[in-house]
C-alpha cells in the first residue's frame, strides 16, 4: 500500500489537473465574492422591497374591495392586504435599523401565510407566495429571533456569513467539480506506465492509494475555500451562532457553524462516490468523455425531470445537491417526497460500500494494465 501510495505521489506532484482545480477553487471564491458586492446579494432592504412589488401583485389578482375589519372584502383580500402592510412595515423597520420591528414584521406576515392557506380562493394566488412548507420553515425563524428580542441581522460581507452563503449554494456545482476532477482518475496514470509497471501492485490496493491521494487534494480544496475568504476577516468575523432554518425530518433550527460543518461532511462523503464510480466508469468505458457524459446523465436527470425523485425517492443522485435535500425542496414537489440528507448519507455510504467490493472482487487482476 505505501509503495502504490509513493507513486501516486509521485504521478500527482506532477499533475497539472491538481493544479487547474485548485486554482479553480481560489477563482470561484473571488468570484463569489465579487458577484455579492456587484448584485447587492444579501441586501434585505431591496429584498423587501421587490416582496412589495410582489404582494401589490397579488392584490391585483382580486378586484378593488374594502379591505377594513367590517369591510365587504373577502378574508383573503383582507389577509393579503394585511401582509401588504407588513411588508411596508419590514422596510421602514430595515430602513431605521429597528431589527426588533423587522423580526416582529416578518414573523407577522408567516402567521398570516399560514392563516391564508385554508381560505376561499387561495388557489387563486398560491404561485405568488411561498409554499406551505417554505412558510413553516420561515415561521419557526421569525417566531425564534422575535420571542429571542435578537437586534441585529447577518452582514454577508462578513467571513462566517460568506461562508454560509458560499456553503449554501455549494451543492448545487460539488459534484459536477468532483465529476470533472476525477473523470480521468485513472486513465491519466497510463501516460506513465513506465513508472507504474516499475511497482508491480494489486489493482485494489492501487485504486484505494489513488482515492487517498484524491481525498487528500478535496480536503485541500475545502480548506482552500476557508483560506480564499480571509480578506473577508477585515470586514468582520460574524456570527458563528447565527441560526439557519434546515429540514432534517422536521424544520428545524441550527447554527451557521452547524451548518457548514454539515455541508463539509456532505461533500467528503460525495467526494467519495464520485471518486470510486469514476473509477468504475474509466475501467469499463475506458474514456474521459464518456465517464462525464454519464456523471452528467446521473447528476442532471433528476433536475430535468423532478418527478423521478417522487418515482425513485432513494436514488443516491438525488441527494448530490445537498443544499435542496437540506432546504426540504422534495417536500414542495407535485408529489411530495419525504427524504433528509441523513438518509442521504446511509443510501450514498451503501453504495461506497458496493463500489469497493465490486473493485475488490471484479477488478483485481494483479499487475494494472492499461485500460
Amino acid at each position: 500500500m505505501l509503495q502504490a501510495l509513493k507513486v501516486g505521489l509521485l504521478i500527482e506532484r506532477s499533475n497539472r489537473k491538481n493544479i487547474v482545480a485548485l486554482l479553480a477553487v481560489i477563482v470561484i471564491v473571488f468570484g463569489c465574492m465579487f458577484f455579492i458586492k456587484a448584485q447587492s446579494v444579501g441586501d434585505q432592504l431591496n429584498e423587501k422591497k421587490g416582496d412589495y412589488y410582489s404582494s401589490r401583485a397579488v392584490l391585483a389578482k382580486f378586484q378593488v374591495q374594502d379591505a377594513s375589519r367590517d369591510g365587504d372584502g373577502s378574508d383573503l383580500f383582507k389577509n393579503l392586504t394585511q401582509q401588504k402592510s407588513a411588508v411596508a412595515l419590514q422596510i421602514a423597520s430595515l430602513t431605521v435599523e429597528n431589527y426588533p420591528m423587522y423580526y416582529e414584521a416578518s414573523y407577522r406576515i408567516a402567521e398570516l401565510r399560514q392563516q391564508a392557506f385554508n381560505m376561499e380562493e387561495y388557489e387563486k394566488v398560491k404561485d405568488l407566495l411561498p409554499s406551505k412548507f417554505q412558510n413553516s420553515m420561515n415561521y419557526l425563524y421569525f417566531k425564534t429571533m422575535y420571542e429571542s428580542g435578537k437586534n441585529t441581522i447577518s452582514d454577508i460581507s462578513h467571513y462566517i456569513p460568506f461562508l454560509l452563503y458560499f456553503f449554501s449554494l455549494v451543492g448545487v456545482g460539488w459534484y459536477i467539480f468532483m465529476s470533472f476532477y476525477t473523470s480521468s482518475i485513472l486513465l491519466d496514470d497510463f501516460e506513465h506506465s513506465s513508472i507504474i509497471k516499475g511497482y508491480p501492485v494489486r489493482f485494489d490496493q492501487y485504486v484505494i492509494s489513488k482515492c487517498i491521494i484524491a481525498f487528500l487534494y478535496v480536503v485541500a480544496f475545502i480548506a482552500l475555500i476557508f483560506i480564499s475568504a480571509t480578506p473577508l476577516l477585515f470586514n468582520g468575523l460574524g456570527d458563528g451562532s447565527e441560526k439557519v432554518t434546515v429540514y432534517l425530518g422536521d424544520p428545524a433550527l441550527i447554527s451557521s457553524v452547524q451548518y457548514i460543518a454539515l455541508c463539509i461532511v456532505y461533500m467528503l462523503i460525495i467526494s467519495i462516490f464520485v471518486m470510486l464510480l469514476s473509477i468504475i466508469l474509466n475501467v469499463l468505458l475506458k474514456n474521459m468523455y464518456l465517464t462525464l457524459f454519464v456523471h452528467f446523465i446521473l447528476f442532471f436527470l433528476p433536475i430535468i425531470f423532478p418527478s423521478i425523485i417522487s418515482v425513485l425517492p432513494y436514488s443516491p443522485f438525488h441527494f448530490m445537491n445537498f443544499n435542496e435535500i437540506l432546504s426540504g425542496m422534495p417536500l414542495d414537489l407535485v408529489r411530495p417526497v419525504d427524504v433528509t440528507m441523513n438518509i442521504g448519507l446511509l443510501i450514498m455510504s451503501i453504495c461506497i460500500l458496493i463500489m469497493l467490493f465490486v473493485i475488490k472482487t471484479f477488478f483485481s487482476t494483479g499487475k494494472i494494465k492499461r485500460a
